[in-house]
């Protein structure tokens, strides 16, 4: 049996003379709901006319020759961003907090600045460069009297999901495409091998053994349960004259996985080993950690 492993945040006013008419409770409740209503109307345009001046910027006085920064979207929740860098949020704790995808972000503080041609200016005075960063692709803001907070950010773009079957089928597809070809593996040279054919029986153990290491966060050939990978194979019911196992974890993907095995001297052997005949591959997800993807591959001959 050949094992291996791959680790992969207003002032108030005060009236000294005169005197006003005193507003009854209701009266003042209105008074404050229409206030809330009409600052509520407006920041939506704010944040738009930020937005415009960005993009604006983006093309004209901050634009590299040639201009190449394509339009900056706006996020809502990257205006959530910006409202926690106004409490003195750090951008990275944010962004965090918010759970915001950010693969890339850049953040801009921009403080005395009133009104709009100034915010512009101070901004082509100091920010040209994050402005017109090209690998930006959405924009949020956050306004609050002369001090504004912005945030440009790239979103990190969740793969597809897999689909076993297929991920499976392709790995096979590549193993005997290695096969089909003399190999070196580390300082062992193969000459071509016959192709491998797909196990039931295999693949429900390396599944098993995928699951088990995806639970335990752990990448190893020994299982929970201190099993040994012939072993599992022979509780599967499988009658053997030879075996062998590869695992790894983080690899998205057929290709990518199978490219690992063949860079690595172990795991190439074992792909590459004449006698045997059938392999099963399956992997198992570990949502919420790194790495989020555990793979076992194993090779057997047949007893009979």
């Amino acid at each position: 049996m050949r094992a291996s492993r791959l680790a992969l945040t207003p002032r108030n006013l005060r009236l000294g003379l005169g005197s006003t008419p005193r507003r009854s409770p209701l009266a003042s409740a209105a008074a404050r709901a229409v206030l809330a209503a009409a600052a509520l109307a407006l920041a939506p345009a704010a944040r738009a006319d930020l937005v415009s001046m960005i993009n604006s910027m983006r093309t004209a006085e901050c634009a590299p020759n040639p201009a190449h920064a394509a339009p900056l979207k706006h996020s809502a929740t990257l205006d959530d961003v910006a409202r926690e860098l106004a409490r003195r949020t750090p951008l990275e704790e944010a962004i965090g907090r918010v759970g915001y995808p950010a693969k890339r972000s850049s953040s801009l503080h921009v403080k005395g600045a009133p009104t709009e041609d100034a915010i512009r200016l101070e901004l082509a005075k100091r920010y040209c460069t994050a402005v017109s960063d090209a690998t930006s692709t959405e924009l949020g803001a956050f306004r609050r009297g002369d001090e504004v907070w912005l945030v440009l950010a790239l979103p990190e773009v969740a793969p597809p999901p897999l689909v076993p079957r297929v991920e499976e089928a392709r790995v096979l597809e590549l193993v005997n495409a290695a096969r089909a070809k003399a190999r070196k593996c580390g300082k062992q040279e193969f000459d071509a091998a016959a192709p491998v054919t797909a196990s039931a029986l295999l693949r429900e153990v390396a599944f098993t053994h995928s699951v088990d290491m995806a639970a335990s966060r752990n990448l190893d050939h020994k299982g929970s349960d201190g099993s040994k990978p012939a072993e599992r194979v022979t509780r599967a019911g499988y009658e053997w004259r030879g075996t062998g196992e590869n695992v790894a974890s983080g690899q998205r993907g057929a290709d990518a996985v199978v490219a690992a095995w063949l860079e690595s001297p172990g795991h190439c052997v074992n792909i590459m080993e004449p006698k045997f005949t059938e392999m099963g591959v399956a992997f198992a997800l570990a949502p919420g950690s790194n790495p989020g993807i555990y793979w076992t591959q194993v090779f057997a001959r047949p007893a009979k």
